[in-house]
């Protein structure tokens, strides 16, 4: 085959590839910005909404490997390795928050490792429901949220695996030590107070009740 010819055919090829790597990009934002709506909607208590989001997020996960068929390396390019873990936390959220067991990978039908990453933010995201239930006084769900943050920390400490370090796995679990130290440190301060203040009120209301007699 003439060279021209052989170089026509790799850019028809490139070009298919250019096109394939375009529509998983825009499904991957599309994924990325589905997950969010969904997390901001679970901590607001708005779950109908919240699902709604992350079935429009998983059918465009979905369509995006789908999509990938011929150039399956697209698949653990940067843009998809985002939209992965922007799914996993939003749905490892979900099931917290609804009281379901956390769905694994299998589950899920997502890669192992965007699942370990994502395992970082989760904790950032149970985090932010030890601070959304410590502000409503509901501090037996705060001590939930906490107890799955530490399982999740000690569970992400039991990987040592260049793949995964070279990622920045080791920096997730260090921000996640951080975090997880600083949470439990607040908790238990303000429950503290929370309780301080409910035995004052109590102490108040019987010496009202003794003067009043």
């Amino acid at each position: 085959m003439p060279i021209r010819d052989i170089v026509l055919k790799i850019i028809e090829d490139l070009e298919e590839r250019d096109k394939v790597r375009e529509r998983v990009l825009s499904l991957s934002r599309e994924v990325v910005r589905y997950a969010g709506f969904a997390i901001r909607a679970i901590h607001r208590g708005e779950l109908k909404d919240a699902e709604e989001k992350l079935r429009m997020a998983e059918e465009r996960l979905s369509d995006a490997v789908a999509t990938t068929t011929k150039y399956d390396e697209f698949v653990y390019k940067g843009f998809m390795t985002t939209a992965f873990q922007e799914y996993i936390e939003a749905r490892l959220l979900h099931a917290f928050i609804t009281g379901r067991e956390i769905p694994s990978p299998q589950e899920l039908n997502v890669p192992n490792i965007p699942y370990l990453m994502a395992l970082g933010d989760f904790i950032g995201e149970l985090r932010r429901n030890v601070i959304i239930c410590m502000k409503d006084g509901r501090f037996e769900n705060a001590e939930r949220a906490l107890e799955l943050m530490e399982e999740v920390y000690l569970s992400m400490m039991l990987v040592d695996y260049p793949e995964v370090s070279s990622l920045g796995f080791k920096q997730k679990c260090d921000v996640a030590r951080s975090l997880l130290e600083r949470t439990r440190a607040e908790l238990l301060l303000i429950s503290q107070e929370a309780k301080l203040a409910e035995n004052i009120e109590k102490l108040l209301k019987r010496w009202k009740g003794e003067n009043e007699v």
